[in-house]
């Protein structure tokens, strides 16, 4: 091997590596930049309710569990909305609801949501206590029902809601949602 030869090899070597380096730092700028624009969006999570299925009732044993599931799972399709979520609650609304009441709790379903869409807001309700009776298959559900514009919380107030099911069949629906008053002390 001459020299000449081996001072073209060099060049090509040096020129490759320098190619390399050249998009390596390229591929890095585009991951900062990209790192930058995803830190200064403003982005909403929506928590999408769990999927229950149809839980059955033992000899006439009633899981607690499972009846706090489906309260849950309820409580969040009715009030954990936006314009864009209202059919998915509408589906676990019509999924949970007791045949003899699922007409009146789709009506009551369906004044929520055109509310939420007349007014273009998104709810979202925070539970923080469950108590259950469960020889009247009644759950309460209190918690924090918070009400937003866009990405604004415009209000917050503390809600409790009565969930009442009945035994269909082998297995539990929905029957009742109650908005519970709570007494102002004097």
């Amino acid at each position: 091997m001459n020299f000449t030869t081996f001072q073209k090899q060099l060049q090509a070597a040096r020129r490759s590596r320098n190619a390399l380096a050249l998009l390596l730092a390229g591929a890095i700028s585009v991951n900062v930049l990209l790192t930058l624009r995803v830190m200064q969006e403003n982005t909403q999570t929506v928590l999408v309710p769990t999927r229950i299925s149809d839980g059955m009732v033992a000899r006439g044993a009633v899981d607690v569990r499972y009846v706090e599931a489906l309260a849950l799972d309820a409580i969040n399709a009715l009030y954990n909305l936006s314009p864009a979520t209202v059919g998915y609650g509408r589906n676990v609304v019509e999924r949970l609801a007791a045949s003899g009441d699922r007409a009146r709790l789709l009506r009551d379903f369906d004044t929520i949501a055109d509310d939420v869409r007349e007014r273009n807001i998104s709810t979202v309700f925070r539970p923080e206590l469950l108590e259950r009776d469960m020889e009247r298959l009644q759950i309460v559900v209190r918690g924090e029902l918070t009400t937003y514009f866009n990405d604004a919380a415009i209000g917050a107030e503390a809600r409790s809601f009565r969930l009442t099911f009945v035994s269909e069949g082998s297995s539990i629906r929905l029957s009742q949602v109650d908005l519970i008053k709570e007494k102002s002390e004097p």
